[in-house]
């Protein structure tokens, strides 16, 4: 081998050798790991489909990573969520109306369930029906969803506002409230309408009467929506694999959630509940004039909220709900 050959063949070697340490370099740098959508949530049964799919997989099966924070405070939950400390967030449209003032970018995605029985008024004993209520005190959130519950329930029985005195007052605190004498009468929801009854209260009027009126929606952000598109619709399909899976395996579903949450099957029920379906969304986002419509509904709490100071103006709807992601 002449030097002019060896001098060619070394070259040749460097550049090979070159090459597969340039390989070797981008090979051995990872992928960055996307970091996981984050959610808050309560205990409240509809939203727990959301345990179901963390615990049999259906996240990962989907390709996204989900972190999740229970808490029962709804209004530290509202406010982390709006300081941007969530991606995404369950709640009654009711308060995602009022919170929209405070953050005009969060997107209602799906709807998740409504109340079908599980909210209520309840009332002293001798307080037999809706029309006794004339001239008595009645607790409520003041300024919130609950308010325009009592409101519709006044109307379908030909009383008014200005007929009773609300009291401004936390629901999980109504069954007390009233058997102690401080309130005749308390809007409040499922634990505490099961507590009101067990203490001999009566219960006037339920969201059954009401269909549609209350429901809960999943709420997100929306640099999120902009920013990860692809993993917001996987969370999407992950949920409602799970809303499946509950409807189909009630007590399977109840099982998992129990062990989960270190709870007994049986204080796990969704009576009183109408968990939606993705087939139930796709018909709820379409306008309408009746409480099947999200639309519908979600202009009858701003227009109610306007009217109370609830809201200094009215919310854009069409951009609040934001149902392209139900499609694959």
């Amino acid at each position: 081998m002449n030097m002019k050959n060896l001098q060619l063949r070394l070259i040749a070697l460097f550049f090979i050798h070159a090459l597969f340490l340039t390989a070797c370099f981008f090979t051995a740098s990872p992928t960055p790991e996307r970091p996981p959508l984050r959610l808050i949530y309560d205990l409240w049964p509809g939203y727990l489909p959301i345990i179901i799919a963390q615990e049999k997989g259906f996240f990962d099966q989907q390709g996204v990573n989900v972190e999740t924070l229970v808490t029962e405070n709804a209004s530290e939950k509202i406010a982390d969520f709006n300081a941007g400390k969530a991606d995404g967030i369950t709640l009654a449209l009711g308060n995602v109306m009022i919170s929209s003032a405070d953050n005009p970018n969060a997107h209602i995605i799906f709807a998740i369930d409504r109340s079908a029985g599980a909210d209520a008024v309840v009332a002293q004993p001798q307080t037999k029906k809706v029309s006794d209520l004339k001239g008595k005190s009645i607790g409520t959130s003041v300024g919130g969803f609950n308010e325009l519950f009592v409101t519709q329930m006044l109307e379908a029985n030909n009383l008014t506002l200005e007929d009773v005195t609300l009291v401004n007052v936390e629901g999980e605190n109504v069954p007390e409230l009233v058997e102690n004498g401080k309130i005749q009468a308390g809007s409040t929801w499922e634990p505490f309408v099961s507590q009101a009854i067990a203490l001999g209260l009566n219960v006037l009027f339920t969201s059954a009467e009401t269909p549609g009126l209350i429901p809960d929606v999943m709420v997100f952000q929306g640099s999120v929506l902009r920013e990860r598109p692809d993993d917001v619709r996987a969370f999407v399909r992950a949920w409602f694999q799970a809303v499946d899976y509950w409807k189909a395996n009630p007590e399977d579903g109840k099982k998992i959630i129990a062990q989960t949450m270190k709870l007994q099957p049986e204080t796990i029920s969704l009576k009183g509940y109408d968990l939606l379906t993705l087939n139930d969304n796709l018909k709820t986002f379409v306008p309408g004039n009746t409480l099947e419509s999200l639309h519908y509904t979600a202009q009858l709490y701003a227009n109610f909220f306007v009217k109370t100071g609830s809201l200094s103006r009215q919310p854009n709807i069409n951009k609040l709900l934001e149902p392209s992601f139900l499609q694959p």
